[in-house]
C-alpha cells in the first residue's frame, strides 16, 4: 500500500507543476459557461480554480468513500463482536453438553451393573427353583378344578 508521505509528496509535485503552468499562462480570458459569463479574467486564475475544484471534489469523494468505509467497518466489529458472544455461548453450552453427556454415560453404566447383577440373581434363582423342584421339595401345584382327582 503507498505510504501518506508518497501520496503528499505527489500531490505537492502535481501541485508545483499546476501553478507553473497558471503562472505563464496568465493571459485575460473570456469565460461561459452555459448563461454565466466572465469577460477578462486571468487564465492562471481559471487553471488555479479548475484544479482547486478538482481537488476539492477529489477529496469530496475520498470522504465520502472514507465514512463508507467507517460504517462498514463498524458494522462488521458489531458483527464480529455479536458471533464472538454467540461463540462463547455456544462453547459454554457444548461443555455443558459434554458434563451431561458424562454424567449420564456413568448413569447408563451404573444401571448397566445393576442389570447385571439383577439377571445373575434370577439365573441363580431360576437354578435354585429347578433344584428345588427336581428334588420334589416343593409340593406340586394346585390344579385349578378341573382334574378328576379332586374330588
Amino acid at each position: 500500500m503507498i505510504s501518506l508521505l508518497a501520496i503528499a509528496v505527489v500531490g505537492l509535485a502535481f501541485a508545483v507543476i499546476v501553478a507553473m503552468f497558471a503562472i505563464q499562462n496568465s493571459t485575460p480570458v473570456s469565460i461561459s459557461f452555459f448563461s454565466w459569463q466572465l469577460a477578462d479574467i486571468s487564465l492562471a486564475l481559471v487553471i488555479l480554480g479548475s484544479a482547486a475544484a478538482g481537488a476539492l471534489a477529489a477529496g469530496l469523494f475520498a470522504i465520502v468513500r472514507e465514512i463508507r468505509l467507517k460504517l462498514s467497518l463498524r458494522a462488521c466489529r458489531n458483527r464480529l463482536e455479536s458471533a464472538t458472544r454467540e461463540l462463547d455461548l455456544t462453547r459454554d453450552d457444548n461443555t455443558n453438553l459434554q458434563k451431561e453427556v458424562e454424567r449420564l454415560s456413568e448413569e447408563v453404566r451404573a444401571t448397566a451393573s445393576e442389570l447385571e447383577e439383577a439377571r445373575k440373581r434370577v439365573s441363580a434363582l431360576e437354578i435354585e427353583l429347578e433344584a428345588t423342584q427336581a428334588m420334589e421339595i416343593l409340593p406340586e401345584p394346585q390344579s385349578d378344578g378341573n382334574n378328576e382327582g379332586d374330588y
